[in-house]
């Protein structure tokens, strides 16, 4: 997907809040061993490749007519309000790979529930090293099979051959446990203290 983008010739707190309240973002972009630039780009531009393709989405920034492959490798957030405030893009080269990482994306906490079974998250995200035009948008993890006691491991992810995780297979992401029995566990350990 291609984001329009402009040099940013000045670069200050005042600035930032002006291009802000205009409805563009700051931005850098760096990388390859090329110059580092500031750059604006459009908010809504920006929304539309994280709600397509996730945050560390593979982009063609056009700059003031020049063209740069880039991913996006941060962006840093409001504290309070969760409002994006800049945004940091990476160039890349073709489809060589780039180390990033991944949201894990849990689905069937709804059925584990049902069950009287709790979910206890160990990682919230995998890095990953992939081609740039194969980082998936998120690792989903389906946990409507699970019946009772269970700890989902790397080993329970299905991916992408040419994708690498960088956590071991028996990596513990997630536990699961029936409710009473957890229940049961924080007592022993308040007990215990």
């Amino acid at each position: 997907m291609q984001i329009e983008a402009r040099l940013r010739e000045k670069v200050s707190k005042t600035e930032n809040h002006r291009l802000r309240k205009q409805g563009r973002l700051p931005a850098v972009i760096y990388g390859l061993n090329k110059q580092n630039f500031n750059i604006e780009v459009a908010m809504a531009d920006v929304f539309e490749v994280l709600k397509h393709d996730g945050p560390h989405a593979v982009v063609d920034l056009n700059v003031n007519g020049a063209h740069e492959n880039a991913i996006i490798k941060d962006i840093q957030r409001d504290p309070i309000d969760g409002k994006v405030l800049h945004i940091d893009f990476e160039r890349i080269e073709g489809n060589k790979k780039v180390h990033t990482k991944v949201p894990i994306n849990f689905t069937g906490e709804e059925y584990l529930k049902s069950r009287g079974l709790l979910i206890q998250k160990e990682i919230s995200y995998v890095e990953v090293d992939a081609p740039a035009d194969r980082i998936p948008k998120n690792i989903t993890i389906d946990l409507s099979s699970i019946t009772g006691n269970y700890k989902v491991t790397l080993k329970d992810v299905e991916i992408a051959e040419e994708i690498a995780i960088d956590l071991p297979e028996n990596a513990t992401i997630a536990q699961i446990y029936y409710y009473k029995e957890q229940i049961e566990q924080d007592t022993k350990e308040v007990q215990s203290e």
